[in-house]
């Protein structure tokens, strides 16, 4: 993406919550998402849900079978943000 810090809207930020909450943005696709959390309220809550989302999730534990579900969400959510990023 390669965004500077002024180029992110909101949507976009919401696209980007979960490469970075997993830690794969560029240096600079980082450095835009957090001057645009420096400068939005409803973003950072955001952000917070999230993160307060991904550790209650993780601490369910993984039901059996569920590698192979997790693998196909993926896949689709995948595909889908490729179809929304044309």
């Amino acid at each position: 993406m390669n965004a500077k810090p002024a180029d992110l809207a909101c949507r976009e930020v919401v696209e980007l919550v979960t490469d970075y909450l997993g830690h794969v943005l560029t240096p600079s696709d980082r450095q835009a998402f957090d001057a645009h959390l420096e400068t939005c309220p409803p973003c950072t809550i955001y952000l917070e849900q999230m993160k307060a989302l991904v550790s209650t999730a993780g601490s369910l534990g993984k039901p059996a079978g569920s590698e192979e579900v997790e693998q196909e969400l993926l896949a689709l959510f995948q595909g889908w943000r490729d179809k929304t990023a044309l």
